[in-house]
């Protein structure tokens, strides 16, 4: 009886762990998937940085989401796989593979939580 307890309480931390660790909203692969700048907007904070192939800057909201608007329409997005996801106390990442027609690119995220909410405070894009 103690062992399936025992069992029953490793297994419920194991899927508690698991759906902690995929909270990162489905939107964000989607919108890079799609080359969505307006969909990742609504997850940046409103000061990120941005650094993508010519740029390295802290920008608004606006303003990134308009640099990634011409970065994907100049790379025209044809998938997204995420490689790796992690939830950390009130932090998240992702880093994942963005294919487009004529190149590969990495993608970094760093995101805080707040009020149970992911916010996109740096976005990496860069050469894989």
């Amino acid at each position: 009886m103690k062992l399936k307890v025992i069992t029953l309480l490793i297994f419920g931390l194991i899927i508690t762990g698991t759906i902690i660790a995929q909270n990162i909203p489905n939107d964000i692969p989607t919108a890079f998937k799609n080359g969505d700048a307006q969909l990742l907007e609504k997850y940046m904070e409103n000061k990120i940085l941005l650094i993508i192939p010519g740029i390295k800057q802290q920008l608004s909201r606006q303003k990134a989401k308009e640099k990634l608007s011409v970065f994907f329409s100049n790379n025209k997005p044809m998938d997204f796989k995420t490689i790796h996801q992690s939830e950390q106390n009130n932090s998240g990442y992702m880093i994942g593979k963005l294919f487009s027609k004529n190149h590969e690119f990495r993608v970094h995220i760093l995101m805080k939580i707040t009020d149970k909410k992911y916010i996109i405070n740096q976005l990496r894009i860069e050469n894989f």
